[in-house]
């Protein structure tokens, strides 16, 4: 087996074993709406791993976000970071989702 073909093979096992890591990115043209997405989907976001996308829920429920930049609140992320990113990030009116009602007994 060439070396190519086990750094492929090593990169398919990882993505078998980390889906998370597999995952990582976004197509173009996809956007992640910071007031409405969930952990796993912020995460999809490069430089966006776990603390961080609970740290942006987290925020966006004491005060949902107005616009893009506000997300630079969450410690870690910056502005070179913002520039980067900015393309694949939206901020939808009104705040996050109302929460799924409880199922009645």
């Amino acid at each position: 087996m060439s070396a190519a073909a086990r750094g492929l093979a090593a990169a398919a096992a990882l993505g078998l074993a980390f889906p998370a890591l597999a995952a990582k990115g976004l197509p173009p043209g996809e956007r992640v709406d910071l007031n409405r997405a969930t952990v796993s989907e912020l995460m999809r976001v490069p430089g966006i791993g776990q603390k961080k996308a609970q740290a942006i829920v987290a925020l966006r429920q004491r005060q949902p976000f107005r616009r893009v930049e506000d997300v630079l609140a969450v410690k870690g992320l910056g502005p070179a970071w913002l520039a980067k990113v900015k393309a694949s990030l939206v901020v939808s009116p009104g705040g996050p989702p109302p929460p799924a009602a409880a199922p009645k007994r």
